[in-house]
């Protein structure tokens, strides 16, 4: 039985021992007696100990050796009760039982009330689109969040382990506890650290989840639901994962590692990427969905680095330095009152949408 049943069965046993069990409570104790026979074998045990106990022995000043007498002059009346262990079981409860009861239920009270007052409480911080925020935990760990990403903590860290849940991108400067592993949580990934600098990116919107280590080493896993995590990999400093959600395949690769957590500085770097990768990366940041028109634009490479410029600005040094051209779709309110998410067409320069 879980502690919250026994309190329970226990106060209803008490209750019927004294006679002051309700009609409702006798049917309740009744049907949890009939439930097993180990559950009947306890009542009959409390049952077998209470009539065996010298009411007077709990009104005055208790006399062992009396009790002992009058129990052992049931013992030589009843053959059935030869088991000398049931003696020395009856004898002990005769004067501690009802005391052990009483005792019990009074330290299980306190108990939930400790763990309660004990109980860690969880806070969540959000960082809203277009901006930055950053936050020390309880254990100096140091935490950075990304745009349109959400961090859950507890006020204290207690137990085994120190556990944080993450929805989106967060750049994290754990302090070293080897006994007490620092683990992140996102929809698709568990990382653990003992201490270390890492960034970890597991957007809902996004079909690809990755994991970047700056210094010391983490320990990659798929997250699970039921509590078993399936082991992926272990990254030594200045290796960047790409985990796929949808294949479960995953990919680590070493190569300068600065560019996948400038985010935290107030910085986009891009090296050579696909002007896929760009405006998906600036769409996230932005809260914006971008559209790419034109298959020669997909493949198309950019090197550029934005410094918390908004995204107006970052269109333009696009268009400035890209063949592109961009239009931003005019919105119009929705049935319920609010707004669709801007939108911005990209396309080749030359061309007319």
């Amino acid at each position: 039985m879980k502690t919250e049943e026994n309190e329970i069965i226990l106060r209803r046993i008490a209750r019927y021992l004294e006679g002051s069990l309700s009609d409702e409570e006798n049917i309740s104790l009744n049907k949890w007696i009939q439930e097993s026979d180990e559950n009947r074998r306890c009542f009959e045990q409390f049952l077998n100990i209470w009539q065996t106990k010298d009411p007077t022995l709990f009104n005055k000043p208790i006399d062992t050796d009396r009790a002992l007498e009058k129990i052992l002059q049931k013992i030589t009346k009843n053959p059935v009760l030869k088991n000398i262990w049931i003696y020395w079981g009856k004898i002990a409860a005769v004067i501690f039982i009802p005391m052990l009861i009483v005792s019990f239920l009074w330290i299980s009270s306190k108990q939930k009330k400790l763990m309660t007052l004990s109980a860690p409480v969880y806070n969540e911080v959000f960082a809203t689109f277009g901006t930055r925020t950053s936050l020390k935990l309880a254990d100096g760990t140091l935490v950075w969040l990304n745009s349109g990403s959400s961090l859950k903590y507890p006020d204290k860290f207690t137990g085994v382990k120190r556990e944080v849940i993450l929805r989106g991108e967060a750049y994290f400067e754990v302090t070293t506890n080897p006994l007490m592993p620092f683990i992140v949580k996102s929809t698709n990934l568990s990382v653990k650290a003992t201490g270390t600098r890492f960034n970890v990116l597991d957007y809902n919107s996004d079909t690809k989840s990755e994991v970047t280590l700056v210094s010391g080493k983490v320990y990659v896993s798929e997250s699970d639901t039921s509590g078993c995590s399936k082991f992926i990999s272990e990254l030594t400093p200045n290796q960047h994962m790409i985990y796929y959600d949808q294949t479960k395949l995953f990919k680590v690769d070493n190569e300068e590692t600065y560019k996948y957590y400038s985010w935290k500085d107030g910085k986009l770097i891009f090296r050579n990427e696909p002007l896929s990768e760009v405006v998906k990366k600036i769409g996230q940041v932005f809260n914006v969905d971008i559209e790419l028109r034109g298959p020669k634009l997909q493949d198309y490479r950019y090197r550029a680095t934005f410094e918390d410029e908004s995204l107006s600005e970052i269109l333009k040094l696009l268009e400035i330095s890209s063949p592109i051209k961009y239009k931003e779709i005019k919105r119009s309110p929705l049935p319920d009152g609010s707004f669709p998410k801007k939108k911005v067409i990209i396309f080749p320069a030359g061309q007319n949408i």
